[in-house]
């Protein structure tokens, strides 16, 4: 396949000629008045950096990936321009390797994306000191994912890497579903097989692009004033149309800026994970470059830590506010997001705070803790669904106390990619239909005397969410269970969750099954015996 470099398109710029074609998104840091220490403020950083000083993560020892369009932005066509500029003073003592290795000038949308990502003063995770640079089309061909390869038999799996999180600030179209599909497979696999967690970015304006927002496994993110593109495009009979995107955005003018904001935080998260092993009690798993990965810092894990960290209403010192997250009909999804904002708004310090509070097991799996849970944390389920002695309801339970207090739980799990084998990529996918419940069990003997009170159940969605006021003193399950007419399966999943203190009175709405519904006011949270589950 012949490449050419990029070319000016109107107000994009178009990379790749016969097979693909890219789009990147509008101006780094478009706008006046953005400044490192206002998003810092606005995420949480700066509250959990007061609080945690020389003890808050930095992203030290974890290696990441930036994978760029080639810009051609001096208008000449003659240099391959995609790497940042390894001179920049916010990349001091960082080493920055040219994969791709065909770079004649460095990208300033790159430098300036690769400033948030991993910047010594504006990033969240400064202690990033190995990035790997790549060209978007050759990370896709033989680069990286090995897609698009023209001839017959068959096509080797993506390559392995040290990198734990690569940060994607350029969305595309292909030519072909048939090679979207095949590009998104190998995407999906290779953060399912190697916990090589991809941080992608949707379009800026309403013109959803399959690449790379496509990507079930993938964390979408857009922006909080909401000027980027909403949904899926359609590929095939897998990866359909109109899925929830994106699932998490940040305080940024651009996607281009939003998304490294969310790879930084995701880094600092690994950080913990990794560096933490305590924190996990499910066994470890290997990747294929032979890297140990903890409960703690699995693709699932992280991503439901972000999305149950996230902050459904905002009060910014930079650009837009979330403030009606949900109140119309219109905008709630099936899954229990908004469809404007995902989750809503990065918040580093909630969901810090849902990693570092270790992983805690339901009572299925680990009969002698009762599953109870506290305020915040994650479970990461590695047998689920009824196949092979693997449990198909897991249960956690937890109380509130007089006050007010309201649950936000993120119910998060792969697309089930087969790999095949080194020399021969397979690529069949299976999308597993997991439902996340809530129950009041104050009083109650048994599960069937449950009350039901709010649920999240799609069909099409890998994730499920729960955003609700809790009543005071009473015993809540929170449960997770394969969905009606779903076969028996075997796979993983995790869960995490935040139950918080808030004012009281309070205006709320119950966000469960797709309704929305006033009913009460919450306390705090404290831990409590579950009664006894019979049948």
């Amino acid at each position: 396949m012949k490449l050419k470099n990029a070319i000016a398109s109107g107000s994009c710029f178009s990379v790749c000629s016969g097979v693909c074609r890219f789009v990147l998104m509008g101006l780094l840091l478009s706008g006046s008045g953005f400044s490192f220490g206002d998003y810092k403020d606005d995420i949480g950083y700066t509250r959990l950096l007061s609080e945690l000083g020389a003890g808050l993560p930095d992203g030290s020892g974890v290696n990441v990936t930036q994978v760029e369009a080639d810009l051609n932005e001096d208008g000449s066509d003659v240099y391959a321009e995609y790497a940042p500029d390894s001179a920049d003073s916010q990349f001091t003592g960082k080493t920055i390797t040219d994969v791709t290795a065909t770079s004649g000038a460095y990208s300033g949308h790159a430098t300036g994306v690769g400033r948030l990502f991993y910047g010594n003063t504006g990033s969240v995770a400064p202690g990033i000191t190995s990035i790997e640079s790549y060209d978007a089309v050759d990370w896709l061909l033989s680069g990286f994912i090995n897609g698009a390869q023209s001839g017959p038999g068959p096509k080797p799996q993506p390559l392995g890497t040290s990198s734990r999180i690569a940060n994607h600030s350029w969305v595309g179209s292909l030519t072909t579903s048939q090679i979207t599909s095949d590009i998104l497979r190998r995407v999906d696999w290779v953060i399912d097989r190697d916990e090589y967690i991809q941080v992608i970015a949707t379009n800026n304006g309403s013109n959803s692009k399959v690449l790379l927002s496509g990507s079930y496994n993938a964390i979408s993110v857009g922006r909080t004033d909401g000027g980027h593109a909403k949904g899926t495009a359609a590929v095939d009979n897998v990866y359909t149309a109109d899925r929830i995107r994106p699932d998490i955005v940040a305080p940024a003018a651009a996607t281009s800026s939003a998304t490294p904001i969310v790879a930084s935080a995701t880094t600092l998260l690994v950080e913990t994970g990794h560096g933490n092993p305590g924190l996990s009690t499910s066994a470890p798993a290997t990747n294929r470059n032979g890297d140990t990965i903890h409960s703690a810092e699995r693709s699932e894990v992280i991503k439901a830590a972000l999305m149950a960290g996230a902050e459904r209403v905002t009060n910014n010192s930079t650009l837009a506010d979330i403030t009606d997250y949900r109140a119309n009909v219109v905008n709630q999804t099936a899954n229990g997001l908004d469809s404007r904002f995902g989750a809503g708004q990065l918040s580093v310090y909630n969901s810090y705070h849902i990693i570092a509070a270790g992983e805690q097991e339901s009572i299925d799996d680990a009969p002698a803790t009762g599953g109870l849970i506290g305020s915040h944390g994650f479970d990461y389920d590695p047998s689920f669904g009824g196949k092979n002695g693997s449990n198909s309801e897991a249960s956690y339970f937890f109380s509130t106390d007089s006050g007010g207090a309201r649950l936000t739980a993120s119910l998060v799990w792969n697309i089930n990619i087969d790999g095949g084998n080194a020399s021969a990529f397979d690529g069949t996918a299976t999308l597993f239909n997991l439902d996340l419940f809530l129950y009041d069990i104050t009083g109650t003997q048994s599960a069937g005397d449950w009350q039901y009170l709010a649920s999240s159940e799609s069909l099409w969605e890998n994730s499920e969410n729960l955003w609700m006021m809790l009543d005071a003193d009473r015993d809540y399950a929170m449960q997770v269970k394969t969905a009606i007419g779903q076969t028996a399966f075997d796979w993983d999943y995790a869960l995490a969750w935040q139950v918080t203190a808030v004012p009281v009175p309070v205006a709320f709405w119950l966000f469960g099954s797709g309704l929305l519904g006033l009913i009460g006011i919450g306390g705090r949270w404290k831990k409590v015996q579950p009664a006894l589950i019979e049948g």
